[in-house]
């Protein structure tokens, strides 16, 4: 029961990177031609796992995080007193990456890192726990390649592994590996953590309708367990209310946001998913006061930048300048970890400041990167700067999946009515606001009058 904890932990310390709006879909028959016909696997899996079942949510909490320095102090004198103890270290590696999702401390996930780093030390081999734990650590501070690297000296056998390479891979863009990844796993008996790999495969391949079965079934599973740790319960919520925004489904996305803010008040997605919503459907001050909670937990450049477009359709054109100064504080920050945040990217290419520095942000993260939203970023950043032909290139690769997001459906879509490509721009402006027709605050309006203009 533990290591299947476990594995769900790392897994959403991966999977916490993801955007809050990163989603897409269609049916489980689906077939994509990059890919070759992988609509065998998506059914594999599917008939694989469990039909959703009326599993009774738990009311009650189990409210680990309230204890988790206690639980730290505890292990870090079971380390003090038996240093060469690699079962020791890795328990207390995975204590610290809990309490960095739970409070955001950066010095945590160094500290589980190192503790990572001397169990394996200790035990180089039969130590997949500690392998998947350090490749979680390096995932937070955005380090993709060697977190792929700890995890292709690990044992081929271990289903969790394989997994989690899965998911790797897809934050990396290489579609195909994630593909052949998920081919050995189709005969495994599936578990939550694995439906939430294969939901994210579906999303960013164009099965939207299926991801936000296989997630809402996971989520399901995770509440029939009281001890299975807020925070956790809390991150499938966020997820399956991440799902239900793309598809345009405000009524359940704001159901499952307020539902993990009830397992965990302190779950920051939560008040950037909220406030994304908000934005979305034009109730500013509720997208500012959701904004303002979310960032006295941690100031997150996307969760600021909510709050600053709330502040100008409020009027409040003071309290924008100064939250956009913030944002630069920081965007420095973040410079000075080397971490480049495309959510910083976007903001600056949305608000068409700071353009230059929008697009080496954007070609940053696609040589970090080369996931489809990193192309997505960066065609919509190299249009702002006008460099059409680099637009048009990222766009391209954006969309090749078919992924049905409406915001990069959008972005391929100005920049092919830009370049008179009318076809292609008919094509999906009119998936973007069919997928979602509230996807954006600004853009969804911007879609349906471009349509016009091109006589549709």
């Amino acid at each position: 029961m533990y290591l299947r904890i476990l594995w769900v932990l790392v897994l959403t310390s991966l999977l916490v990177l993801l955007r809050p709006c990163d989603t897409q879909a269609l049916s489980l028959g689906y077939t994509n031609g990059k890919l070759g016909t992988y609509s065998s696997l998506v059914q594999l899996l599917t008939v694989n796992s469990r039909q959703i079942l009326p599993v009774q949510q738990s009311d009650l909490v189990f409210p680990d995080y309230l204890q988790r320095s206690h639980i730290i102090s505890v292990y870090e004198e079971k380390v003090a007193q038996s240093p060469d103890s690699s079962i020791f270290l890795r328990l207390l590696a995975d204590q610290y990456l809990r309490r960095f999702r739970e409070i955001g401390d950066i010095d945590d996930v160094l500290r589980a890192e190192q503790a990572a780093r001397r169990s394996l030390a200790i035990q180089p081999r039969h130590n997949d726990v500690s392998s998947m734990l350090l490749a979680s650590a390096l995932l937070s501070q955005h380090q993709f390649r060697s977190a792929s690297d700890v995890l292709n000296n690990s044992s081929v056998d271990n289903s969790n592994i394989v997994s989690l390479r899965a998911s790797i891979q897809m934050e990396l863009g290489d579609y195909e590996i994630t593909h052949q990844l998920l081919q050995n796993l189709a005969q495994e008996e599936s578990n939550s953590g694995h439906n939430a790999v294969l939901a994210r495969y579906l999303e960013l391949t164009g099965n939207l309708a299926s991801a936000r079965k296989l997630l809402d079934e996971a989520m399901q599973e995770m509440d029939s367990f009281y001890t299975t740790s807020a925070e956790t319960r809390a991150w499938f919520h966020v997820r399956t209310g991440d799902l239900a925004f793309a598809a345009g489904d405000f009524a359940l996305s704001e159901q499952r946001y307020r539902e993990a803010f009830d397992l965990f008040p302190r779950h920051i997605a939560v008040f950037t998913g909220l406030a994304r919503l908000y934005a979305a459907q034009h109730r500013w001050q509720d997208a500012l006061n959701t904004a303002n909670q979310g960032i006295e937990l941690m100031p997150l450049v996307e969760t600021l930048g909510y709050k600053a477009d709330a502040q100008l359709a409020l009027g409040d054109e003071k309290g924008a300048t100064e939250t956009e100064d913030l944002i630069g504080v920081v965007a420095y920050l973040s410079k000075v970890k080397g971490i480049y945040d495309r959510a910083l990217a976007v903001y600056y290419t949305e608000h068409a400041i700071h353009l230059t520095e929008a697009l080496q942000i954007a070609r940053s993260e696609v040589a970090v990167r080369d996931d489809v939203y990193a192309e997505d970023t960066l065609a919509w950043a190299a249009a702002a700067n006008g460099e059409w032909e680099e637009a048009q290139r990222a766009a391209q690769r954006a969309t090749r999946f078919g992924t049905e997001d409406a915001l990069l459906q959008f972005h391929a879509g100005m920049i092919a009515f830009h370049l008179n490509k009318r076809e292609e721009a008919i094509k999906r402006l009119t998936q973007a606001v069919s997928l979602n027709p509230q996807f954006h605050h600004k853009y969804a309006d911007e879609a349906r009058q471009a349509i016009l203009d091109l006589g549709f």
